[in-house]
């Protein structure tokens, strides 16, 4: 069995102690044992919370031709935006997730997009369509960078190297927040149940925080043993994994665990948080005893190279060409059909 460890992360936001010491240890232990772990003890929780969760879900309400106006340009050729926004059902061959991508300017300015795209603004629903929306969006955001910069510095601490060598990375970082559903996919065909039921892959970035709504389960990890098992589903708890580029950039120590979505006879919604840094950030080797060495690239081609491969991005790669040498340092992941 995966051992999925449950922590209180409450004494990372307090002074040095002896429970954040604890605390450390604890993170340290499922980031480089399982990859995988649950969290309670979260500040400001009311920002995240179920009605909070609800406020941003509601956006799967409105109707389709509210939708089309925030559809990237790949599914609306009339829209202009092609990295933030929505992407439809019909985005993937399962027919059967889609989803919605905001990013840090929804809570502060950020660099102009023409000199990258990953800068792209975010486009969001009239606020007469759904009231509260964007503060709701906003305070949400700042409460996941906040857990992710907490859950970095403790994961520094256990490395033993300097904090600031993560937390300068995210100054101008591009994190994205994404709203899911997933609709019934129990009936997917025999052939695709094993390969797309689930969308099996590993998230290819630095650290995913995931909310669940509504109670509804559905997340897997792939064992040592190959097998599948559930992952909690709780509505007070978040979700941590962690990313083949953190594994990469931590010669790794850090681990990074097959996931997916199983088939679910119910309507599904989730809310994960991809912490990312800017996309200058040079990843080289960390000052680490042993660290075998790698070739350095930028944060922000390897993450164009990826996500283009997902679905909703086919066919960009182009539009976003490379700004240093960049060769792929990660295994082939897994077919990315529909992805969590």
């Amino acid at each position: 069995m995966l051992q999925i460890p449950e922590v209180d992360v409450s004494p990372l936001f307090s002074a040095s102690s002896r429970k954040r010491d604890i605390t450390d240890r604890l993170i340290f232990h499922a980031a480089t044992a399982t990859g995988f772990m649950t969290i309670h003890g979260i500040p400001n929780f009311s920002a995240i919370n179920e009605q909070a969760k609800e406020a941003l879900i509601h956006i799967f309400s409105l109707p389709e031709d509210k939708q089309r106006t925030l559809w990237k340009q790949n599914f609306a050729a009339e829209n202009q935006h092609l990295y933030r926004g929505w992407f439809p059902l019909h985005s993937g061959a399962t027919l059967s997730r889609e989803g919605f991508e905001m990013g840090p300017d929804i809570v502060r300015e950020t660099p102009d997009d023409t000199d990258d795209l990953l800068y792209e603004k975010s486009v969001l629903p009239d606020e007469s369509d759904i009231p509260g929306f964007h503060a709701t969006a906003a305070k949400y955001f700042l409460t996941m960078e906040t857990i992710g910069e907490a859950l970095l510095d403790s994961i520094s601490r256990g490395l033993g190297i300097d904090q600031f060598i993560f937390r300068d990375a995210f100054r101008d970082g591009i994190s994205t927040l994404r709203l899911l559903r997933y609709i019934p996919r129990d009936n997917l065909p025999l052939t695709d149940k094993l390969k797309r039921s689930r969308g099996a892959h590993i998230d290819s970035g630095l650290l995913t925080i995931l909310a669940t709504c509504r109670g509804v389960p559905g997340l897997q990890a792939r064992n040592s043993l190959g097998h599948w098992q559930d992952i909690p589903a709780r509505d007070d708890t978040l979700i941590i994994n962690f990313g083949g580029l953190l594994a990469r950039w931590t010669g790794g120590r850090v681990k990074a665990t097959e996931h997916g979505v199983k088939p679910i006879g119910q309507e599904r919604f989730s809310i994960p948080f991809f912490f990312e840094p800017r996309p200058d950030t040079r990843i080289e080797p960390l000052p680490l005893p042993g660290m075998a060495p790698f070739k350095p690239f930028l944060f922000g081609d390897h993450l164009w190279a990826t996500t283009t491969k997902f679905p909703e991005n086919f066919g960009l790669l182009a539009r976003r060409p490379h700004k240093a040498p960049y060769q792929d340092p990660l295994p082939p992941p897994s077919t990315p059909s529909d992805t969590v």
